[in-house]
């Protein structure tokens, strides 16, 4: 099952993936109806899966967020602790995007939930 927001410019993806596992893609410079569905398409994603699947977020290709985009990431931050995900790894390699996604997490208080995957991981091959 696969979910498509936005266009080729700016978006994002949740994919479920025949593992179990779940991966969101995010791209481009978020509008505000794009970033205002990412929260609850990516919470409600992880609830109808069993609990222990892992979450991986592929951010590579996103750029920094507006207040909208922070909002949203902050608040599938803050899900994160009681979703019963197993891991959380969140790929980036823009440094600007990764520090304002740090802040996020940390702020959230979920950053002990998180790993940060960079461009030389295992897990930053394309699917």
């Amino acid at each position: 099952m696969m979910h498509r927001i936005g266009d080729d410019t700016a978006g994002f993806s949740v994919e479920v993936q025949p593992t179990g596992g779940i991966l969101v893609t995010g791209w481009g410079f978020w509008r505000p109806d794009v970033a205002t569905a990412f929260a609850s398409l990516v919470v409600e994603s992880c609830r109808s899966q069993p609990r222990g699947v892992a979450l991986t977020l592929d951010m590579r290709e996103l750029k920094p967020m507006r207040e909208e985009g922070q909002r949203a990431f902050s608040q599938v931050s803050r899900a994160l602790l009681g979703l019963g995900i197993s891991r959380t790894s969140i790929v980036t390699t823009n440094p600007l995007t990764k520090l304002q996604l740090v802040r996020l997490v940390t702020e959230s208080g979920a950053s002990d939930k998180v790993e940060w995957v960079g461009a030389t991981s295992p897990l930053n091959r394309d699917a």
